[in-house]
C-alpha cells in the first residue's frame, strides 16, 4: 500500500519592508559574481581575475499571503528596491534592493498564493534568532 506524502505546512515567515506579509514554503537562492580578467603589460594572455559586482537571485516556492492584505489590494508588482526578510526558526535572511523579475499567483476564493516568485537582489545579510 502506498501513502501520499501530505505537503507541509509553510514555516518560513516573509517580510517585506520590515512588514509581515505571509509565510513561504521554502526558498532557493544563488549568489552570481561578475569577473574580469586582467591582462598582464604587454601581453594579451589573462594574468588574473578581479571580481566585480554581486548579485542575488532568490526563488520563493509557494507564498501563503496574509488574507487582510490580499482584502487591502497588497501586489508584488509595484514593488520597487525593496527589502525581502525570510524569518526561520534559527535566523533570518534579509536581501535588499530587491526587484521582481517572475510572480506566479494562484488566486481563489478568499485566498491567494503565490506559486514561485523570483527576484534579484543587490545584497544579502544574515542574523541569528528568528520566529520562534
Amino acid at each position: 500500500m502506498a501513502y501520499l506524502a501530505a505537503p507541509s505546512v509553510p514555516t518560513l515567515s516573509l517580510m517585506i519592508n520590515g512588514s509581515p506579509v505571509g509565510l513561504v514554503h521554502d526558498f532557493r537562492e544563488k549568489m552570481t559574481v561578475e569577473v574580469t580578467a586582467a591582462a598582464a603589460r604587454g601581453s594579451n594572455l589573462p594574468a588574473g581575475l578581479h571580481p566585480g559586482s554581486v548579485r542575488y537571485r532568490v526563488q520563493l516556492n509557494r507564498v501563503l499571503l496574509d488574507n487582510l492584505l490580499v482584502s487591502d489590494g497588497f501586489s508584488p508588482y509595484g514593488l520597487h528596491n525593496f527589502t525581502l526578510s525570510i524569518v526561520g526558526q534559527r535566523q533570518t535572511v534579509n536581501f535588499t534592493g530587491c526587484e521582481f523579475t517572475s510572480v506566479t499567483v494562484h488566486s481563489e476564493a478568499g485566498s491567494c498564493m503565490i506559486e514561485e516568485a523570483e527576484l534579484m537582489a543587490l545584497d544579502r545579510s544574515t542574523a541569528a534568532g528568528g520566529g520562534g
